[in-house]
Formats: structure tokens, sequence, C-alpha cells
């Protein structure tokens, strides 16, 4: 790869440090830009999603009090999510990470806007949490792949527990401030969530427009520097072709990635199956599978039991107790964030996912055991810093390990296994919800999560033999 003849004499040594092709190409000052937004960015918008992670079950059984139609509708929202990664996988070639991620946001933004609209009318509402999990699943992988870029495979580690602390420090801050609301209103109705909802759009509608304005695409610059090579390696009688394209556009790097590289692209689903003929890839994505099903079916009746009257009656949780509950599980993140991402870079993802899923273990057996004694809520509080941990570990070893590929297939790589993963929470939501009606309580609910706990019983083996990475290229697909 030819550098760019401007690139300065720190750049000339990044290539010699880091072999990571977008943070080559990156200035020191287009880093740091890149890397503060993402931390900025990330606050905001974990202020404006805890928003509905806190309200979205009280909001749908106000409507509708069906614990098995939000199973229901959560299969739905994963096979929407599915969808999302595959469109990612093909956008993210088409038009760039950067490009897809603001279209990502946009859409956040708009379901967000029917919680706000349409708060009595639970067919909008449905249609709302479909959108939001394309959406998320649009965004998943160009935001992790533009932040790793950036950050370096030396460091992503640390970078992305940056960030996410970040994250969890605006999700902090709008717990904590709930609570506060919450108890100055007597009565709370979808009315008075919606008010929160309007937060929420607005934030990721603004983020959107700065990240359009302000923001270096890693991989974009990369591809840009590639095109004076690509041209010239593409056959005689495919230049004229090229030719025209070029004279349709003031700009070579807004002609499409894919046109460019038109004789390597082979189609949305034989790349997918090519990826799999990585023994690594397929094993990873089939561990995945297997964790997100799991877990898919315990939570998929975890948040709809815990505030159900026939289930714990008069200790039954609402809006608050889940707010400060929420609130546990971020405090618990935040402090365990920072050191998580140091021994990713140091450790490898394997062990942090092992210690990870043995903190989930944890968790499910304190919420069974709170079954029995509702009156005592710190067993749930108990559970949440359970929880929390799990999540600290998860975060930056899932994306260190996801994107421990060479550049031009982490996208593909990346998308890959989240659709496996997507895959398996499909079920999860209708199975939990099925078995939560069909069974007399409170074994309606301790079913799923026993499934769950049985379920750690080969999870927790099969990530702790599972490679940090691929066999060839320490570590590094080729």
């Amino acid at each position: 790869m030819t550098i760019k003849k401007e690139a300065d004499e720190e750049i000339l040594s990044l290539v010699q440090e880091d072999p990571t092709p977008g943070r080559q190409f990156l200035s020191k000052e287009q880093r740091r830009r890149n890397i503060t937004f993402f931390a900025i960015s990330a606050f905001f918008t974990g202020s404006a999603n805890i928003i509905h992670f806190t309200f979205y079950n009280p909001f749908f059984l106000y409507i509708k009090d069906s614990e098995r139609l939000i199973g229901i509708i959560a299969t739905v929202a994963s096979l929407c999510g599915l969808v999302g990664f595959i469109f990612a996988d093909y956008l993210n070639d088409l038009i760039g990470y950067k490009r897809v991620l603001i279209i990502g946001l946009v859409l956040v933004s708009a379901s967000y806007v029917f919680f706000i609209t349409r708060p009595t009318q639970i067919i909008w509402v449905i249609i709302a949490v479909l959108i939001l999990s394309f959406a998320f699943s649009l965004n998943e992988s160009p935001n992790s792949i533009m932040l790793t870029e950036t950050a370096g495979d030396k460091q992503k580690g640390k970078i992305l527990s940056l960030t996410n602390f970040f994250g969890r420090m605006g999700e902090i801050a709008v717990s904590a401030l709930i609570p506060v609301i919450l108890s100055t209103i007597t009565l709370f109705t979808n009315r008075e969530r919606s008010f929160f909802y309007l937060y929420s759009a607005i934030v990721v509608m603004v983020i959107a427009l700065v990240t359009l304005l302000f923001i270096t695409d890693p991989t974009r610059v990369v591809k840009q520097d590639k095109w004076s090579e690509t041209f010239d390696e593409i056959e005689e009688e495919e230049k004229e072709e090229f030719k025209e394209v070029i004279e349709l556009s003031n700009e070579p790097e807004e002609i499409s990635t894919a046109r460019v590289e038109k004789h390597e692209k082979k189609g949305i689903l034989r790349g997918f199956v090519e990826t799999f003929k990585d023994k690594w890839v397929l094993r990873v994505a089939f561990t995945f599978f297997l964790d997100a099903t799991f877990w898919s079916i315990g939570l998929g009746v975890h948040w709809a039991g815990l505030l159900d009257a026939d289930l714990l009656g008069v200790n039954a949780l609402n809006d608050l107790d889940i707010s400060n509950l929420i609130l546990a599980t971020n405090v618990t993140v935040i402090v365990a964030m920072f050191p998580s991402g140091w021994f990713a870079d140091k450790l490898g993802a394997r062990a942090l996912l092992f210690t990870s899923e043995l903190c989930g273990l944890f968790w499910a057996g304190l919420v069974v055991v709170f079954v029995f004694f509702p009156q005592h809520i710190w067993i749930l509080f108990l559970s949440r810093i359970a929880v929390g941990l799990s999540i600290a570990l998860w975060i930056p070893s899932t994306i260190s390990l996801f994107t421990n590929v060479e550049a031009k297939r982490k996208s593909k790589v990346y998308n890959s296994i989240a659709i496996f993963r997507t895959i398996g929470w499909i079920p999860g939501g209708l199975i939990g919800g099925l078995l939560y009606d069909a069974i007399p309580q409170p074994y309606g609910f301790l079913t799923p999560m026993f499934i769950l706990i049985s379920g750690f019983c080969l999870l927790i083996p099969a990530f702790y033999t599972l490679p940090n990475g691929p066999p060839k290229n320490n570590g590094v697909v080729s």
C-alpha cells in the first residue's frame, strides 16, 4: 500500500508501530477528534437509550398487559436485527461506515418519535420497536469498526473501554435523574414517559448531524488512497467503464467502493458463505449463537416477570425500582470498565468472556433466589452488580474478538458473527413468553431462568476453550 505523499513523519512512524490500516492514514488531530467524538457521543447516546430500556416494558404493558405479546415482539424484533446486520455489511462496502452510521442514528431517532406521538396505540409502539432493533443492528459494525480502526489493534481494548465508560456515565446520569422526577409525579402514565423519549429523539438526531460534519472515516481514507492503485490493477477492458464513472464525479471518494472493487465482489449471501469457511469464524459464531439463545430465553421474561403482581404480589417492581436497579448496574460497569479494557489488551478476549459468563451465572441464580424471597430487594441489587460485571467484561472483549481479522474482512466477519448471534436471540422471547403463560407461577417465570442456568453449563467451558484469534499470522486472518 502506498502511503500518501503528504503524510507527516508521525504517520510514517505509526505505520511501523501499528499495522492497523485505518490508523495509518489518520493524522494525530483526526484520531483525537474521532476518539473524542465517540466518547462524548457515547455519553449522550447512553443517556438517550437508557430511557428506552427503562421505560419500554412499563410503556408496553400500560397499553397491552401481555407478557406473551412482549415475547413475540422480541422475537420479531430479533428478525429485524438480523436484517439490519445483513444490510450493514452490504451498505458498509457500498457507501462507507460513516454514512451507514448516520442512517442508523436517524432511524433510532425516528423510532423514538413514535413513542412520543403514539403513546397509547400498540401497533405504533410495535413498529417503533422493530425499527429500533433494525437501526441498532445497522449501527453496530460501522461504529465498532470505525472506532477500532482509529484506535489501532494495540489499544482498541482501552479505547473501547473509554467510550463505554462515557456511555455508562450517560446512563447513570439519567438513571439517577429518573427517580428524582418519578418521586414528584403521583400519576405516571405513557404521556409522562413520552417526554423522556422526546429528549432521546433530539439527542440522537444531533449526534447524527455532528457525525456528518466532524467525523473522519478511517477506512474511507484508506479506500481513497487505494483508488489509484486499484485503477491500475483492473483489467484493460474494465478501465473504460471506470473512466466513465470518474467523469460523473468531481471527487473520486464519492464513487461507490463496491464499483471500485467490482472485481472482488461476490454477492451478499455468497460472501457470508465464504466467510464461514474459516473454522475460527464458524466456531466463534456458533459459540455466540448458543450464548444468545440461552440468554434470550431468560431475559425474555426477566423484566416482565419482575413487574408482574401475579408473580410477586405487592413486591412487584415499578418504574422507580427498575431505574434504581439499572443505576446499580451502570455504576458497576463504570467501576469495572477500565480494568476490563486493559485486561482485554493484555490477556485476550477468551479470559474475559469466560469470566463474564461466570458473572452471568451468579446473576441468574440470584434472580431465582429473589422469587422466593421477594421482600428482600437487596438480592436484586446484588444480582445487578453481577450482571454489571458481566457487561463490563463482555463489551471490550467481544468487539476485540470480532475485529481480530485483517481490515478488508472486518465488516464481513463482524456482521457474519453478529448474524449468528442475532439468530440465537430470535426464539428466546417467544419461548420465554410461552413458558411464562403456560406454566403456573412462580414456575412460569423460573423455568426460563432454569434453562438459562443449564445453558451456562455449556457456555462456560465453550468460552474457556475459545481461541483468541485465527491461527494464521498471529491471530489475523489472511
